[in-house]
C-alpha cells in the first residue's frame, strides 16, 4: 500500500500560448488503503489530480510523494495502475496479451506472466475470455480486461478515471462493487475520479470535491453529508 501527499501542490496545462492553472495550491494526503474518491464539475482539475500522481503533468509547482517520492524521481519509479474511461486495449492482441502487456514491458519471466495473468482473470470473471481479442466482447467486458491489465502488475496505487460511466446502469453497479472489492482484498490505495456524486458517497472512504482546481470539501462521506460547505453538495442533497 502507499501513502501519497500534495503539499502546497499547483498544476498547469499548456492551452495554446498560455498557461492554464489546473490545481491549485492543494495541500492534503490520500492515506495507506485508502478508498478515496475526487469529484467535481468537467474542467474542475479531476484527471489533471490523476496525472499529477502518474507524474506526467509537466508544468507543476510544491510537492507531491507518492510512497515517500516526489515526482522529479520519475514515474517509472512508482507502480502505479491507471484505469480510463475507454479501455484502450490493443484490438490485434488477444485479453491474454494484452493483460500481460505491462510484465512483458519490464521482462518478466514467462511463467510468472502466465501466473498473473491467469488469477487477476480469475478475480475479474474473464478468464474463459483469455484466447478472444478485444473486439469480441462486450464493453463491461473490456472494461474488466482494462481493469486486469492495471491490476497484473500488482501496483500499490490504482488510479480510475471515470471507468464505469460509458456503461449501462445495472453493469455500471456491478463493476462499481467490483472494484470496492478487489481494493479491499488486494490492499491497494485507489484514487477513483467520478462526476456523479452518488457513485461517489457509495465509493469514498473519504471524499474530495474540487472546484476550479481547489478544494471545496474533503471528509468521509457522513460527515459531508451533515456539513456540505461547498455549492456542489448543496445542489447534490437539495
Amino acid at each position: 500500500m502507499s501513502e501519497i501527499l500534495f503539499d502546497n501542490f499547483s498544476a498547469w496545462y499548456k492551452n495554446k500560448k498560455e498557461y492554464v492553472k489546473a490545481l491549485d495550491s492543494l495541500q492534503f494526503e490520500i492515506h495507506d488503503g485508502e478508498f478515496f474518491v475526487v469529484a467535481g464539475t468537467s474542467g474542475c482539475g479531476k484527471t489533471t489530480l490523476l496525472r499529477s500522481i502518474l507524474g506526467t503533468m509537466e508544468y507543476t509547482e510544491g510537492t507531491l510523494t507518492v510512497d515517500g517520492l516526489p515526482l522529479d524521481d520519475g514515474a517509472q519509479k512508482r507502480n502505479i495502475g491507471y484505469v480510463r474511461q475507454e479501455p484502450g486495449l490493443y484490438p490485434h492482441l488477444t485479453i491474454y496479451e494484452n493483460i500481460a502487456f505491462p510484465l512483458r514491458t519490464i521482462h518478466t519471466l514467462q511463467d510468472e506472466i502466465d501466473r498473473r495473468v491467469k488469477k487477476i482473470a480469475q478475480m475479474l470473471e474473464i478468464d474463459w475470455l483469455l484466447t478472444r481479442k478485444p473486439l469480441q466482447l462486450s464493453g463491461g467486458q473490456q472494461q474488466r480486461a482494462a481493469l486486469a491489465r492495471a491490476l497484473v502488475k500488482q501496483p500499490t496505487v490504482l488510479l480510475l478515471d471515470e471507468p464505469f460511466s460509458d456503461l449501462e446502469p445495472t453493469l455500471h453497479r456491478q463493476m462499481r462493487l467490483l472494484v470496492k472489492n478487489l481494493q479491499q482484498q488486494l490492499h491497494i490505495t485507489a484514487v477513483f475520479v467520478t462526476h456523479d456524486l452518488a457513485e461517489a458517497f457509495s465509493l469514498a472512504d473519504r471524499l474530495l470535491v474540487l472546484e476550479d482546481g481547489r478544494i471545496a470539501d474533503l471528509a468521509s462521506p457522513r460527515e459531508l453529508l451533515k456539513e456540505h460547505h461547498c455549492d456542489l453538495l448543496k445542489e447534490f442533497l437539495k
